[in-house]
């Protein structure tokens, strides 16, 4: 016999509403007690107390399926306890041949301690069995088997820092781990899912529940894999800045953050291009994205790895359209130490996020109302550069922009790249290379480039990418070893350059600047001018017009602002006595016009414009 309870409302867990929580079978051990939760979330004020049923293959506690989280108030300090366990489904997305970086949201119920022991595979609603291990190359989906020889944890600088766990149940709480998929396809169906289409493994996590802080040592200057460590989302742009930075970090949306500097305040996600078929290290094809939390107000930024082949039809990385600023269940993560000391997991810091939507349900807003004031996250204005490098792969940068931020290093904004290509480019910041620059908005700003050539001349097209939340009117990669502006707005600018380091030769730049002694000079109506022309500012019309004649057809228009940037260039009129330019989108100002003839003679003028 059993008993149990579905859970079809959410419940709202205010001040003492819930106490701890036990689930245990009948007295006599005969009839098996559980929760059973679908679609929703499961809070729990204080600590939960779980024993074991004594049905084979359905032993837990409490069920967690189609998305359904567990979530536990910042109270609960101690460990949970008893012997039970909870069942929370998880997705794998590789085969057998590619890694997913994993952290477990439960523990073996004497240590806390995962391993692969502790995984199952889905048979019905609540039974599972448990996986098989194998020590050859490739796991298997039917029956689900898997190949504990690709089991890693790792805490270091270098390959020779991956520490082997195997089928071993030795991996503490918010530790990350590395673990490749399987091979073939279980059609078992289980809530309305197979647990294996082909490339995708479903697993059952089954332990006592993580809960509580955790912590994780870090040593300044290494990498370390940790992950998400409970049975619920966990919003990790809380989780980078509180283990970042310095001080007392104030934000409109949320309550005072107290940071304390053990991270670089970034994390480093694994992508690897899909459906790999080797083992061998040098043809893996993937990469580290990182995530910039930059403030809890925002949903932060996200830039792909360099991992992907330029090239028509070619598959885009799946990190492409990726935002971990809520982190499913089991993910795992690199974060690099800045100082020694302990990274710290919090309850405060879970939340409940259906992988599927990108709004928090209001349960979570109740649970963690005393630090969200539940406003949308605000997308940063953000504009990426695209590097092809010998039409083979592309770096991709992004620049984003915040008022709180700095030109410099700022911590949980700017993100290092993991790693460096033989010919690669960067943002450039204290010799380094940065895939993520998070600065103020400055119009004339100049963004300094990292770029080395290691082996072999090089070709190099930078091109615009994508813009968010903001409008760029010109984009220019300027060569500084030569003052020459070269426009990437319409198309892009190649060069080829031999081996050699050029790290700040070229910047990214949003508009020309003229240097002082060639800036156009201005005549005035009184002087005598040798070629009659009219320029006239039709404000109402929103339009300058330039009017020649038969004998002095326009050649080129050049615009400055009164700084002696450049603000539109144009040629190519096919003798024209009339031209018109849109100057309705223009910000109001003085701005000089230069006109250039056939005969290369000049006239400048000062027009205003009000729109």
């Amino acid at each position: 016999m059993r008993g149990y309870l579905i859970i079809t409302a959410l419940l709202f867990a205010l001040q003492n509403s819930f106490a701890q929580l036990s689930v245990t079978p009948s007295k006599d051990g005969i009839k098996s007690n559980y929760l059973f939760v679908r679609e929703d979330l499961l809070f729990v004020q204080k600590n939960i107390h779980l024993v074991k049923n004594q049905a084979v293959g359905s032993e837990a506690s409490i069920y967690l399926r189609k998305n359904a989280q567990l979530l536990q108030g910042e109270g609960s300090y101690a460990m949970n306890s008893g012997n039970g366990s909870i069942s929370i489904f998880q997705r794998g997305s590789t085969n057998a041949y590619d890694y997913n970086y994993w952290s477990a949201p439960v523990g073996a119920p004497e240590n806390g301690l995962f391993g692969t022991s502790l995984l199952h595979t889905p048979q019905a609603e609540i039974k599972s069995n448990p996986a098989q291990q194998t020590s050859a190359l490739n796991g298997a989906a039917n029956p689900l088997t898997i190949a504990t020889r690709w089991i890693y944890t790792f805490t270091g600088d270098s390959y020779s820092n991956w520490n082997f766990v195997g089928g071993n149940t030795a991996i503490p709480p918010g530790h990350g781990f590395t673990m490749k998929g399987t091979d073939g396809m279980d059609g078992t169906l289980a809530e309305g899912e197979v647990n294996n289409p082909g490339n995708a493994q479903r697993y059952d996590f089954r332990g006592k529940p993580n809960s509580g802080v955790i912590e994780v040592p870090v040593t300044a200057g290494n990498f370390v894999l940790v992950g998400n460590p409970y049975p619920s989302a966990l919003d990790l742009s809380i989780f980078l800045l509180e283990n970042s930075g310095a001080g007392t970090l104030k934000t409109h949306c949320y309550s005072d953050l107290e940071r304390h500097n053990v991270t670089t305040g970034i994390a480093y996600f694994w992508d690897s291009k899909e459906n790999g078929s080797s083992h061998y290290l040098e043809d893996y094809i993937g990469g580290y994205g990182a995530y910039s939390p930059v403030d809890p107000c925002t949903t932060g930024v996200y830039e792909a790895p360099i991992f992907k082949k330029v090239g028509t039809g070619e598959e885009e990385g799946r990190g492409r359209h990726f935002n971990p600023r809520y982190l499913q269940v089991g993910r795992g993560f690199m974060l690099q130490g800045a100082e020694t000391g302990k990274v710290i997991f919090r309850n405060a810091h879970r939340s409940f996020q259906k992988e599927e939507g990108s709004a928090k349900d209001k349960l979570s807003e109740a649970a963690h109302k005393k630090h969200s004031i539940g406003q949308a996250p605000l997308v940063i204005p953000k504009i990426q550069l695209k590097i092809s490098v010998n039409d083979e792969y592309e770096r991709k940068l992004t620049v984003a922009f915040w008022n709180e931020a700095t030109a410099e290093i700022d911590a949980g904004m700017d993100a290092e790249a993991f790693e460096i290509a033989p010919t690669d480019v960067g943002w450039l910041q204290d010799e380094s290379s940065y895939v993520i620059d998070v600065r103020p908005h400055d119009p004339s700003a100049e963004i300094p480039l990292f770029l080395k050539v290691e082996t072999q001349q090089s070709k190099i097209t930078f091109s615009e990418g994508f813009s968010e939340n903001i409008d760029i009117n010109n984009l220019f990669i300027l060569d500084t070893q030569t003052n020459d502006y070269f426009s990437i707005k319409e198309e892009g600018y190649t060069l080829e350059l031999q081996p050699g380091t050029f790290h700040g030769r070229f910047k990214l730049a949003f508009a020309e600047k003229v240097p002082q002694e060639q800036l156009p000079q201005v005549f005035f109506e009184e002087e005598a001018i040798p070629v009659k022309f009219e320029i006239v500012q039709n404000n109402k019309l929103g339009e300058l017009e330039i009017i020649g004649n038969d004998h002095f057809p326009v050649k080129s228009v050049g615009i400055f602002d009164m700084q002696g940037k450049r603000m539109l260039y144009r040629t190519n009129f096919d003798n024209s006595r009339s031209i018109s330019i849109a100057t309705g989108h223009w910000a109001n100002a003085v701005y000089i016009v230069k006109v250039t003839g056939t005969d290369n003679k000049k006239i400048t003028k000062k027009i205003s414009v009000y729109n």
